[in-house]
């Protein structure tokens, strides 16, 4: 990619990551990410980049050091190590998350969503979808080949997969991110089906089965046609950018991928987007929003367009509470309504005792006046006993006297 270009993306990040940006403050990206022109992604950035989001990506490796990824990256490796070929999770990593590099701001490719977190859940096997590499770009550092169908053989198995995306679910994500196509293992779709509950958002590459509780996605060329050998249009429920994207790419550089999983990449940063500004929203409502709000596309299916996504997802999130009521409920054990006016009564009565215990203290002779009268009385009794005293002596004397003899 042109320096030119790669600098007004790490710009954005750097100025949107703080505050957002107006829209006449948003670069153009179209000379290399087309991508994020053409779903609107500079609109809905200025609002929402991700941040809180978690966008889970299972059964692949990832470069971890990466200066597209690095920043907002984990690599878990509870069921396999991170290792061998990483070309397939970096690129759609930063197709989804990814935020640019550069001490000067002058490289890096940015994703849908750059302020989300990006888990990446190998598998010690890669779990691989068709794709393919394009190293016609003068710009790419280098070249990669993602393994296509003659590697499913070492894709990770469906149950591997399934187990992931409950831990992912676990460990929190809003969205999880499938490399390879659904398939009929029933152990898979009890998984997604179960995300689905949670309020986990499935994205994954159009072409396997009907799984009502995974969004497939379908990729689309700049000029808005269905890549070549794409799946048919009714395995298909939302289009995405797909051919010729400037994403991560080995070497620590960029480079240019086409296939079915980098378009779900894009959705699912469009998903990370909209969880972000509207976390009240399940995935039912998520889903919902990223189709109704898409533009008429290629045979008439939906092509996501951001800036309606939002809106459809503002509309959705209007009669939904932040914090879910029934779950509340569940979680406190029921009071009495008598107890809670017994409980106010005591709280009130504790007031009202202190309050005039206080009044007592303090209004309780707070100069000393009624110390310094209890002084005075006592002194003026006891002068008044010293004058009685006196006064009593001479009669006692006079009484007592000698008698004259007659």
């Amino acid at each position: 990619m042109s320096a030119t270009a790669g600098a007004c993306a790490a710009l954005a990040v750097l100025g949107l990551t703080a505050v957002p940006a107006a829209a006449d403050d948003v670069p153009d990206f179209r000379p290399d990410q087309w991508s994020l022109a053409s779903i609107g992604a500079q609109e809905a950035w200025e609002t929402s980049q991700g941040q809180g989001v978690t966008v889970a990506l299972p059964g692949v490796s990832v470069d971890e050091e990466h200066p597209d990824l690095r920043d907002n990256l984990v690599v878990d490796t509870e069921f396999g190590g991170n290792g061998g070929d990483t070309d397939l999770g970096t690129a759609m990593g930063a197709l989804a998350v990814g935020h640019g590099h550069g001490m000067d701001a002058d490289g890096g490719v940015l994703g849908v969503a750059p302020a989300a977190r990006l888990l990446v859940l190998p598998t010690g096997t890669d779990s691989s979808g068709s794709g393919s590499a394009d190293t016609g770009d003068a710009d790419a550092t280098a070249g990669t080949e993602s393994p296509g169908a003659d590697a499913t053989a070492a894709a990770a198995d469906s149950a591997d997969l399934a187990d992931v995306i409950g831990y992912a679910v676990e460990q929190g994500a809003q969205v999880v991110l499938l490399p390879t196509e659904v398939d009929q293992d029933e152990d898979l779709q009890a998984a997604t089906a179960s995300a689905t509950r949670s309020g986990t958002l499935v994205v994954a590459p159009a072409g396997g089965e009907d799984d009502p509780n995974v969004l497939a996605v379908g990729g689309v060329t700049e000029e808005g046609t269905l890549l070549p050998d794409s799946p048919p249009a009714s395995a298909i429920g939302l289009l995405a950018p797909g051919a010729e994207l400037s994403t991560a790419g080995p070497d620590m550089g960029q480079v240019d991928v086409t296939g079915t999983p980098y378009a779900a990449a894009v959705a699912a940063g469009a998903a990370a987007l909209l969880n972000s500004e509207y976390p009240q929203l399940g995935s039912e409502q998520l889903r919902a929003a990223l189709v109704e709000g898409a533009q008429q596309g290629t045979e008439g299916l939906s092509s996501l367009y951001l800036p309606a996504a939002v809106e459809q997802a503002s509309g959705e999130a209007q009669d939904i509470p932040l914090v879910d009521d029934d779950l509340v409920q569940d979680d406190s054990p029921t009071v009495p309504v008598w107890m809670w006016f017994a409980l106010v009564g005591v709280v009130l009565a504790l007031i009202v005792i202190l309050l005039v215990l206080w009044v007592r203290r303090s209004t309780k002779d707070p100069y000393g006046v009624e110390a310094e009268r209890r002084e005075e009385d006592q002194r003026l009794a006891a002068e008044r006993a010293e004058q009685a005293k006196a006064e009593e002596r001479p009669s006692r004397r006079k009484k007592g006297g000698r008698r004259r003899k007659t």
